[in-house]
């Protein structure tokens, strides 16, 4: 039988059970039990399993009904046909909803229902699954962004444009936001965007360079939400959970993520393992440091359940440096390369303040000033018009800033200012500035052809 969303118990497995208590709002889903899976199968071998003619009747029914809400679905049947509108073209996913390392299958459409049911059962059973287990199918929505929030002392949140899958396969590096006291992100210059192919059911990529894809309302709300962490959709402004996990952060910064704990000490690329993308363990050593992935990628899960430290997403990382007490410096001594846009801690410049300078701090100061040296305090200044006080004036300014975005970076960049952020954040800024320095000369380049 299938048990559907609403009516779940933990014999139904975690995860459907921990989505039907979730606080968010949870696209519609149904269970396929354990029972009902060994009557459609009747065998523990995934080859059998793979190769058995099977009636899913029952399911398909169900499939027809995940479209629809749960008010829909229970009405008399002349008010579903008003709406049967809702189930058409329903995509779904498939997995296995007690804890296995099991294949899942995403995306899937009823003709391709039978065999991607096939194959996840039969994963679970390749994977050392003893008993037979709940599937959870759920409906999936087309997302703009698809990512995880992390709980812990800081919560981390990665995430990326379109569908999950390159946040599964760890083949990009996604946009991080860590959550605190202040919210930080670190947007990459460059990431791979999957959507799915209506004409042929299939999947297209493309590189993008993505934008902050949440306002910092839209984090702090989310993060204040729950108090576990989940795997979410976002369309149209809101979030939508697909799964609830445990889960526990190992790093705190946002140059890298550490997805899995123990200390990584050594020569990147001899001590330690450098890849461009996550690799399953068996494919490094003691511990790994990727340039690519994220904290829900499989490789990460796999590197936790296998008790080896490894790092994803530092794309800084090269063959020769030295990780660990000094971190991110070559094994010469010498440092890599610095952002040549000046940078100082806020403190520093406060502590140091030349009084012949000029202190602006509201708008009407900015708009006054004629040229010379200022320090433009943006920490006072309404965030939707920085960038555009920050065109409008010249001279030797430095802008002071706790929360360094990408278009208030590239007008500092473009009119030679300096910067000042809060100690924390001197790393990823500098890191952040020598990214867009890089496509700031591209496109003085691009001007002159």
């Amino acid at each position: 039988m299938v048990i559907w969303k609403g009516k779940i118990d933990r014999e139904h497995g975690e995860k459907a059970y921990n989505l039907d208590h979730a606080n968010l709002e949870v696209p519609n889903f149904f269970v396929i039990t354990s029972e009902e899976v060994k009557e459609i199968f009747s065998s523990r071998d995934p080859q059998e399993v793979l190769n058995k003619s099977v009636e899913i009747g029952e399911v398909e029914e169900a499939y027809d009904d995940v479209g629809m809400s749960s008010e829909v679905r229970n009405a008399s049947s002349r008010a579903r046909n008003l709406v049967g509108g809702q189930r058409n073209n329903t995509r779904v996913s498939i997995r296995v909803s007690d804890d296995s390392n099991a294949d899942f299958e995403l995306d899937v459409g009823k003709g391709e229902l039978e065999d991607s049911l096939k194959r996840v059962v039969a994963s679970y059973f390749e994977q050392g699954g003893e008993n037979y287990p709940n599937i959870l199918i759920q409906k999936m929505i087309e997302p703009d962004y698809t990512g995880a929030l992390i709980k812990g002392e800081k919560d981390y949140i990665e995430v990326v444009e379109g569908l999950g899958l390159s946040l599964e396969e760890g083949s990009t590096v996604p946009t991080m936001f860590s959550v605190g006291e202040e919210v930080e992100a670190r947007i990459p210059d460059e990431q791979l965007k999957v959507t799915r192919n209506p004409m042929t059911s299939g999947y297209r990529e493309r590189k993008i360079e993505p934008e902050r894809p949440f306002d910092r309302s839209e984090i702090i709300k989310l993060s204040e939400k729950t108090d576990e962490s989940i795997k979410f959709v976002y369309k149209r402004g809101s979030f939508f959970v697909v799964d609830r996990f445990e889960a526990e952060r190992y790093s705190q910064d946002l140059k890298y993520v550490q997805v899995s704990p123990g200390k990584i000490k050594g020569i990147i690329g001899r001590e330690i393992d450098l890849k461009d993308e996550p690799a399953p363990p068996e494919e490094y050593g003691e511990s790994v440091i990727a340039k690519k992935g994220g904290y829900t990628s499989n490789n990460a899960k796999k590197a936790r359940n296998a008790g080896k430290p490894a790092i994803f997403s530092y794309s800084e990382a090269q063959e020769g440096m030295k990780f660990g007490e000094t971190e991110s410096v070559a094994e010469t001594g010498s440092a890599g390369k610095k952002a040549a846009t000046q940078i100082s801690t806020i403190s520093e410049l406060e502590s140091g303040f030349n009084p012949e300078k000029a202190y602006l701090r509201n708008y009407s100061e900015v708009f006054s000033f004629d040229s010379g040296e200022a320090i433009l305090d943006a920490r006072y200044l309404d965030e939707n018009s920085i960038v555009s006080a920050l065109k409008y004036i010249s001279g030797d300014i430095t802008v002071l800033t706790e929360r360094p975005d990408r278009e208030m970076l590239y007008t500092v960049v473009e009119n030679g200012f300096s910067l000042g952020v809060p100690a924390q954040k001197i790393d990823i800024s500098e890191e952040e500035l020598e990214v867009i320095e890089r496509k700031f000369i591209l496109n003085k380049l691009r001007e002159l052809e």
